[in-house]
């Protein structure tokens, strides 16, 4: 049991004060003189037993006590007891009746709770509480209380004093004087001597059945002892039959074979120690044959290349949808061409040197055929001639106005499609792109700039800044975006309609054209002038028509596929700035892909060395930079435990000696087991072991049949041979004992019977005598006499059966005290060498001479020959000695020491407080001082706490 916290609220010069234990099993409390140490001891006294102290009175405080692992509260305030398990209710007995088998408040101070005063003297050996507990069988603490209250019994009946005031002498005197007063008395009647004759008679009768009971007593109590004696016998019969079952102890080399096992114990304890030791130095987790030793380059040149991997993965990505939004703008600005239809494709290949020829030719065939027709000849009846250079007119001009026909239903298919793609086109991109679109994007800026502004100056928030940026960002862009797309479509929707507004002039130019008719002759009167020059004329107008024609079919031949048939030669360098606009926007796509392709390529040499890595690490996970920064975060803290193992590695093998060392030192062990056990004829350890623990079952067999033929001595009755006791419970029968007993019990109630019968007879005598007497203070001497007479036979018998049963208890003790003291008085022994460094041990042979001590040179030192430190030392020996006898057989009670020390030199001090810290292993114990060297040592000496006493 050990004490955790002491808690004192009001003892003494304590007030509301704790103090807590420390973990080692020596608690050692420095303080000056005054300071309060025998004051905490006595509270310490006084929480453990209760009771008033004469000074302080009564205490109020509490102890947290921890036994076999369970914690207790012992709190006690001023007479009442709180004592408790947390969890468990409340226990109502006291601790030393609930654990320490009623060891009693004085008993524990002058073994367990010691000033100086308490240590000196070795009259505690002889106190009768001290040899029942400490020397006595099983139980002894009990044997010792009824020895006790035996002698106290028998005291209290009679003294060996002639002054003596006990029971019994109070009686014989009484009775002494009973007589001499009826002596003088005086004279007797006949007839009372008559009766008082018939109560002698009486009386002998009554002595004649008192003999049969005894008789018959005598026989019951014979009985009884072969039946009280009977479990025994048969404890120690069996005992012997188990003895036979096992071997002899002196067959096989115990020390031998324990010294090997203790060894090998010790050598796997300590190979596991040191292996333990060389596991701990390795990092957790941690294979210095991974696959990063030998593909770590691979991943430092993979992860220099992580910032071009992860922007070519950008690029590509940006360049596709970069790549198909350009194409989709290519074909939406396609479809507003006006000089190429949207449903061919454009030709690849078109000869722009001969189109511009035509084109110039047409306009020249064009332009002087205009100009001949402004240079008309003045008839007499003149009609102007329109600017276009088709007129509507039938005969010989039908080709003139069948090609107006056909060019001005061209212009108005043409207008028909570009009326139709601008009502499509511009209702779809207003439609699909309104104005509210830049809106939601510059309110999303706005509060993106506030957000930012209040996670700086208000908030400071990091991540509310972070937020507020990012939604400034997609504000802004996509209040570009929609911008962007509605200045393309206010651009492409201008351009159709410059288009179309060029294609109606065209169509109004046609109408005019098929409008004005040839100039033709007025006059019926022939003018032979005016028909020359009209004949001229006419001749002119039909070959410039004719080059006309010819220049525009040409023309019309030439147009390359995909542009539309109604273009004229005006039309040439816009359908060419077209064809070249679109072609230059196509290859800039096809080198944006070729870009493309060549990202693609260098992504995807990156890719083939991280899948080629991640099969050499054996990683699943898809390739990818994310995955990259993970697998070079494990290589760095591979690299970190490589240092730290490479650094630890001597420290390991210097581990790894020590454990091939112990390893050795097991593999010697095991062969003189070997040899042990092949000179002993075992074939295992196991089996050597067994047979070891035959031989202590043989020897507690041994002891358990020595004990019980001790108890069968102890019982065997007095004048009764032993063997023929022996005998009897060998060879009777446990029924008819019992049979006889219950006979012994029906003759003894007859005999109480008669008995009975004769005290009425007598009784009716004594009466017939009290009325004869011859006064009244007669009858009185006689009943008081006859009161004192069978008072006092009533006192002797008591008197009598105390002395007996005293006489047999103490004969037990001292049987068992025997066996037990010297074992105690061998390890006072030890304690005493401890303590004087080998100096001094009792001396073991000699105490029926007197307590003394033997020195090196075995010379015998009596106790007057001790000096003060000495006897302080051998004082302190048989204390520790005695509790650590008590904690075999009770339990291990806290020590506390109060200037126990004073009188040691420092060697003896030192070793002292050695012997001390290694009782302290398996006891706790308290040591107060007030000497500086004493605490300075125990902050030196492993096992113990030191502490500086504090009452404030």
């Amino acid at each position: 049991m050990n004490i955790k916290q002491i808690r004192l609220d009001s003892f003494g010069p304590y007030e509301n004060w704790t103090f807590k234990s420390g973990p080692n099993g020596v608690q050692l409390v420095y303080g000056a003189n005054e300071s309060g140490k025998t004051s905490l001891l006595e509270g310490m006294r006084s929480l453990l037993f209760g009771g008033k102290h004469k000074k302080y009175g009564y205490v109020s405080g509490s102890l947290e006590l921890d036994k076999e692992g369970t914690t207790y509260h012992l709190g006690r305030q001023n007479k009442n007891l709180d004592f408790y398990s947390p969890g468990d209710p409340s226990i109502k007995d006291e601790p030393n009746q609930l654990w320490w088998h009623g060891l009693d408040k004085k008993t524990y101070n002058r073994i367990f709770g010691l000033t100086l005063e308490d240590l000196q003297g070795v009259d505690i050996l002889n106190e009768v509480d001290v040899r029942a507990r400490f020397f006595g069988a099983e139980g002894g603490e009990q044997l010792g209380g009824i020895v006790k209250s035996i002698e106290t019994n028998a005291n209290d009946l009679l003294v060996a004093s002639a002054s003596g005031k006990r029971r019994i002498n109070v009686l014989i005197d009484q009775l002494q004087e009973n007589k001499a007063r009826l002596s003088a008395l005086g004279e007797h009647e006949a007839q009372y001597v008559e009766l008082q004759q018939a109560l002698r008679a009486s009386e002998d009768t009554e002595a004649e059945i008192q003999n049969q009971i005894k008789e018959w007593q005598d026989y019951r109590e014979g009985v009884e002892m072969v039946l009280r004696a009977w479990d025994t016998y048969r404890r120690s019969e069996e005992a012997r039959r188990r003895m036979q079952q096992f071997t002899s102890p002196d067959t096989l080399d115990r020390d031998a074979f324990l010294s090997i096992d203790e060894g090998l114990c010790e050598a796997r304890q300590n190979m596991q120690l040191w292996l333990d030791k060389e596991e701990a130095l390795k990092p957790e987790n941690f294979d210095p044959n991974s696959p990063f030793t030998t593909y770590g380059q691979d991943i430092e040149d993979l992860i220099q290349q992580g910032a071009k991997w992860e922007q070519l993965r950008r690029e590509c990505e940006e360049g596709e949808a970069y790549i198909a939004k350009v194409k989709e703008q290519l074909d939406f600005s396609r479809g507003l061409q006006s000089s190429w239809r949207k449903d061919e494709s454009v030709p690849t290949d078109v000869n722009w040197f001969e189109g511009e020829r035509l084109s110039k030719r047409l306009r020249t065939a064009k332009d002087q055929l205009v100009y001949w027709q402004s240079q008309a000849p003045s008839l007499q009846k003149e009609t102007k001639i329109s600017e276009a250079c088709t007129s509507v007119k039938t005969g010989d001009n039908g080709p003139v106005n069948e090609w107006a026909h056909q060019e001005l239903q061209a212009v108005m298919s043409d207008i028909t499609e570009l009326e139709s793609r601008i009502v499509d086109n511009g209702s779809a991109r207003m439609a699909s792109m309104p104005i509210w679109l830049q809106r939601i994007g510059g309110i999303g800026a706005i509060i993106g700039v506030l957000m930012s502004l209040a996670g700086l100056i208000a908030l400071e928030s990091v991540l509310y800044s972070i937020g507020g940026i990012i939604l400034l960002i997609l504000g802004l862009g996509l209040f570009w975006y929609g911008w962007r797309l509605r200045h393309v479509d206010d651009s492409d929707i201008a351009r159709c309609m410059r288009e179309l507004e060029r294609l109606q002039q065209r169509k109004a130019y046609l109408e005019t054209q098929l409008d004005v008719p040839l100039p033709v002759a007025t006059s019926d009167v022939p003018n032979l002038e005016t028909a020359a020059i009209e004949q001229r004329y006419n001749d002119e107008g039909k070959q410039l028509q004719a080059n006309y024609e010819k220049a525009l079919a040409e023309w019309q031949a030439w147009i390359p596929e995909g542009a539309a048939k109604s273009l004229d030669e005006d039309d040439f360098f816009s359908m060419k700035h077209e064809y070249d606009q679109y072609y230059e926007q196509l290859r800039t796509i096809e080198g944006y892909e070729k870009r493309l392709d060549e990202h693609k390529e260098s992504l995807r040499v990156i890719e083939d060395q991280a899948v080629t890595l991640w099969y050499n690490l054996g990683v699943e996970t898809p390739v990818s930079p994310t995955e990259l920064k993970r697998i070079y975060n494990q290589y760095k803290n591979f690299q970190q435990q490589m240092i730290r193992w490479e650094q630890k590695e001597s420290q390991r093998k210097s581990y790894r000696m020590e454990y091939d060392n112990w390893h050795r030192k097991e593999k010697e062990l095991l062969l003189e087991q070997k040899a042990l056990l092949e000179k002993s004829g075992l074939s295992g350890a196991n089996e050597y072991r067994q047979k070891l623990i035959d031989e202590d079952q043989f020897k507690q067999w041994e002891t358990i049949y020595k004990q019980s033929q001790v108890q069968l001595d102890l019982l065997t009755p007095d004048g009764e041979n032993k063997d023929l006791f022996y005998r009897r419970l060998r060879e009777g029968n446990k029924d008819n004992w019992t049979d006889e007993l219950a006979h012994a019990d029906q003759e003894l109630h007859a005999r109480k019977d008669a008995m009975a019968n004769l005290y009425e007879k007598r009784g009716q005598i004594v009466e017939a005598m009290r009325a004869l007497g011859s006064d009244q203070e007669q009858r009185e001497a006689i009943q008081q006499r006859q009161e004192l007479e069978s008072e006092l036979e009533s006192a002797l018998e008591d008197w009598a059966t105390q002395v007996v049963i005293a006489h047999c208890m103490e004969r037990a003790q001292q049987s068992y005290e025997e066996e037990s003291q010297p074992k105690m008085l061998e390890l006072a022994s030890q304690y005493i060498k401890r303590l004087t460094n080998g100096a001094y041990i009792f001396d073991m042979w000699g105490l029926q001479d007197g307590l003394a001590l033997l020195n090196e040179r075995g010379e015998r030192l009596p106790i007057h020959h001790w000096s003060s430190g000495l006897a302080d030392q051998v004082y302190l020996a048989l204390r520790l000695a005695l509790a650590k006898v008590f904690s075999y057989q009770v339990d291990a009670l806290p020590i506390i020491l109060d200037d126990i020390l004073v009188r040691f030199d420092e060697d003896r001090q030192k070793s002292a407080l050695e012997l001390l810290a290694e009782l302290g292993e398996h006891q706790q114990i308290w040591l107060f001082t007030c000497q500086q060297q004493v605490y300075y040592m125990g902050q030196a000496i492993a096992g113990i706490d030191t502490h500086i006493l504090q009452r404030a």
